[in-house]
């Protein structure tokens, strides 16, 4: 049910994959394209398609890794 009306069924997501093309109401988020200005996107993909993409970065881990490599300015 949606939680912003009850009684009515939620809708699935459908999202065309990336790769192979067909439509799928199982996507898989395998980028997230990001922009100077606006909103970003996010890339989907099929189960069966998704394993051939890289896993996404975790932020913390490119925040924790920029700070170590910066300029040396805290």
């Amino acid at each position: 049910m949606s939680e912003l009306n009850p009684g009515v069924p939620a809708r699935k997501p459908v999202r065309m994959c990336v790769r192979c093309d067909h439509i799928t109401d199982a996507p898989v988020v395998v980028a997230e394209v990001h922009q100077d200005s606006g909103p970003g996107w996010n890339v989907y993909a099929c189960p069966e398609c998704a394993p051939h993409f890289p896993p996404l970065p975790d932020v913390l881990d490119l925040l924790r890794r920029g700070h170590r490599c910066g300029d040396g300015a805290e």
